[in-house]
């Protein structure tokens, strides 16, 4: 069956549309490269956590820096 006079200029597979979203089509595949969907509450989450892990991560810097100096100061005397 040969169908001629098919114009696919407005097809979803040639349209420039997709570009941008995420998905290519290589081979006469559809790619999929978009990033992970994640709601804004999961986002807002983990957000919270790495806000939490850098102030951890702050106290025991400050912690180390303390020590350095009492130890500084200790070998002095």
């Amino acid at each position: 069956m040969i169908m001629k006079g098919l114009k696919l200029s407005n097809s979803v597979y040639a349209s420039k549309m997709m570009m941008g979203n995420g998905l290519d089509v290589q081979g006469g595949r559809l790619i999929n490269n978009r990033p992970d969907s994640m709601s804004g509450i999961a986002q807002a989450a983990i957000a919270k956590k790495a806000m939490k892990r850098m102030e951890k991560i702050d106290i025991i810097a400050e912690g180390v820096s303390m020590g350095d100096m009492r130890s500084d100061m200790m070998g002095e005397y």
